[in-house]
Formats: C-alpha cells, structure tokens, sequence
C-alpha cells in the first residue's frame, strides 16, 4: 500500500501543470501515488501527464473522465485511491519536496485523521505565508479554519467510512466538505511549516465568476441540513451561526457587490442576507462575533437591513 495518494484535478492547466507534478514525482516520500485526472480538459495536458505517466511508471497514474466540474474529480480520486491517507493539489499549485513526507509521519506519530501545514500565497513577484492553526478542538477549527483541501492529508479509512461527497456543481464545495468533516475529526496534527504554494493567477475560478456567489446559500443550506441529519447542529449552533456571519457578510457579500447585472445583483445580495436573518434571526448576540477582535468583527455588528445595501454600495468601489 501506498503511505499517501495526491488527487491532481486537470482542466486547462498545461502552463502549470509541469511544476505542479515535477514537484509530486521528487517527493523525499517514496511511497507516494500521484492520481493525474484529466477532467475532459481540451488542451495539451493529457500529453504532459502522458510524459510523467512514462518517466514514472510507480508514481503516476493518469485518468481520464468526461468534464464534470473540480469536485466530480475530487469524489472520482477518492474511490481510486490505493493510499494509506489522502492528499489534494491542484494542476496549478505545487509543493516543497519534504510536505508529504512531514505530513505523512506527523499524522502516524500522532495518529491523527488529519494533518496540516502552513502554506505561501504565491504570486508572480512574491509570496506571504499564511499560517494554518493550531486549533485545539474541532469548534475552534470551524471557526478559524482556512477551508481549504490542499495544504492537509486525511486518512483514507476516515474519509471512505464517513461517506461525505464533494457537492458537484457548485462553488465553495471544498468549504462544504472541510465544515463536514470538522466535527468527525477526533485528532488532528499541525506541521507548522508553510509546504505548498498556492499560485495566485488572474482569471481562476476564485478570481471571476461573481455571479456564483450566490451558491453559497445552497451550499450552507446542505451543511445545516448535514448536521441537523448527524445531530451536530445544536452542539455547533455558534459554529455555524458565526460561520454564516461570516459568509453573509464577508468576502461573498464584496464579491456579489461586483456583480454587472443590476437585479441578479440585487438578488444575491437580498440571498446572502436572509441566509443569515432566516436561519439565525439572533446572530448579533453570537459568542465570537462579541468576543473576538478585528475590525471585520466591529464591521458585522454594524450591519442591518438599513446599512445593509449602503455597505453594498460602498464596497463597489473597494478593491
């Protein structure tokens, strides 16, 4: 068995691609299985992935799907997966040569389901490290997680036997899988050291698209929905309920403000707002909305139906 398999989903990345699999293949972990799934992608990547499939026969292995989206590759990796825990990188990102190697054996010293790193946001002229945790309980994870795949390995047992999907189709389903998973989680382990390199470019699915923004109320409606199911909600209400604050009234809420159609604007906007009045119609009495500093916590308690669309109309002109 393999100690660690890295899901890669492909789709129009053959600039990047490259690196993102020369930094895979000269992992100081041995034992490592480098899923490459070309998500129907139309241009030349099959042919790099081809290339390293050749020069690596034990690493690589290539797949081919018809196109579904970044989260039909994720759920398709997982059942092909043969190791013993579970790593995600995409097409465009890369990794320092020792990551999986320090993750895998922090997460067997500990015998953890999950281990994680810090890592840089990467641009063409720099890179700022983000610091990921530590976090000492799964509610303090919730709340300041990164909610992001790609900087964590996860046992493989762990995610099969829990049976949670990407949700297909919709933006922000990395958020989703990691709030589901947050509340599982009996162990978790911290590599304090930054190990992947997230590259910032223009024109990725994070950085267009505003009009999506909107999928983020279908995608919290599917959380609520899993922890009523699983009987977390009211044990996590002010995890979720912060959660939604922060969703509503953050970054979502700046990107729906640069939507160009005037009443789809309008809309997700009015969206993102009932999301959190409907759901939690007491959320100004949120424990760590009052308790912890900054001053995007100063900015949430300011908020109502009235300062609500100023807000909106302000942050147009934000970059």
């Amino acid at each position: 068995m393999k100690k660690v398999s890295v899901i890669v989903p492909i789709y129009n990345v053959e600039k990047y691609l490259d690196k993102c699999l020369n930094s895979l293949v000269h992992q100081t972990l041995e034992e490592i299985e480098i899923l490459a799934i070309n998500d129907g992608s139309p241009d030349e990547s099959q042919k790099i992935i081809d290339r390293y499939m050749q020069e690596y026969p034990d690493k690589v292995k290539g797949l081919i799907k018809p196109n579904g989206g970044i989260a039909s590759v994720r759920n398709f990796g997982i059942e092909h997966a043969t190791g013993e825990y579970i790593g995600y990188l995409d097409g465009d990102d890369y990794v320092e040569p020792d990551m999986f190697e320090k993750l895998y054996n922090a997460a067997k010293k500990e015998d953890s389901d999950v281990a994680i790193c810090d890592f840089f946001f990467t641009y063409e002229d720099h890179e700022d490290p983000f610091v990921e945790g530590p976090y000492y309980s799964s509610k303090e994870m919730m709340i300041k997680l990164h909610a992001v795949l790609w900087n964590k390995i996860y046992r493989t047992d762990f995610v099969r036997e829990l049976g949670i999907k990407f949700i297909e189709g919709y933006r922000y389903e990395d958020a989703s899988y990691m709030y589901k998973l947050a509340p599982n989680m009996k162990k978790f382990v911290f590599v304090n050291e930054p190990m992947l390199h997230y590259v910032q470019r223009p024109g990725s699915s994070m950085a267009s698209h505003n009009h999506k923004v909107k999928e983020v109320v279908y995608i919290f409606e599917d959380i609520y929905a899993y922890f009523k199911e699983k009987g977390f909600f009211e044990d996590y209400y002010e995890e979720l309920e912060y959660l939604s604050i922060k969703f509503s009234l953050g970054q979502p809420f700046r990107s729906a403000v640069k939507i160009k159609d005037k009443q789809d604007c309008k809309r997700t906007l009015e969206m993102l707002y009932d999301l959190l009045e409907k759901n939690f119609p007491n959320w100004k009495q949120n424990k760590y909305l009052n308790t912890m500093p900054g001053l995007k916590h100063k900015y949430f308690k300011t908020v109502n139906r009235v300062t609500y669309p100023i807000y909106s109309f302000i942050f147009k002109f934000i970059k």
